[in-house]
């Protein structure tokens, strides 16, 4: 998927997340914590991939990461799950648990994202497995537009909702 498909993934996550899971009514300064928390680590997986938004800015750890391991293995897996969580539970400052919690937000819909594509992810890494979803689409394709667009009217959708409730 491209990057602005796994934006909106991101985010609707989040809408999602905040909508079922956060308890807590969030005030402007921590909604636009965990909403940006969610959008970047959205974006974050693809630091395997030089050309990606994220591999863009950080070129050296990206290039490293990608001849190391490749694109879609550790960065699209469940160990990565457990890494970020790990480093995250670390965080000792203020939102500490919303940016943990956003950014496992963004990660899982990348991987949830990724892995309705042709070729797939490692989400069981180191082993090479590759795991898609049954039905899957061509990055960059009219199909995920379509899928982007389905995205966009859940999130309008959910932050309805919310309002109205």
């Amino acid at each position: 998927m491209e990057g602005k498909t796994h934006a909106i993934g991101g985010i609707c996550l989040g809408v999602a997340a905040q909508s079922y899971y956060i308890t807590d009514q969030l005030d402007a300064p921590e909604l636009i914590v965990f909403y940006g928390a969610c959008l970047f680590g959205g974006l974050l997986p693809d630091i395997c991939h030089p050309g990606s938004w994220t591999g863009r800015r950080a070129k050296a750890l990206s290039k490293g990461i990608s001849r190391f391991f490749g694109h879609r293995t550790i960065t699209h897996s469940i160990l990565f799950i457990i890494l970020v969580y790990w480093l995250t539970s670390s965080f000792t400052f203020q939102y500490d648990h919303l940016i943990q919690t956003g950014l496992l937000v963004g990660i899982v819909s990348h991987i949830v994202l990724d892995a309705m594509t042709v070729r797939g992810i490692q989400l069981f890494y180191p082993i090479p497995l590759r795991v898609r979803f049954p039905l899957y689409l061509k990055t960059a394709s009219k199909g995920e537009g379509l899928i982007s667009s389905c995205l966009i009217i859940l999130t309008i959708i959910m932050v309805y909702n919310k309002v109205l409730s």
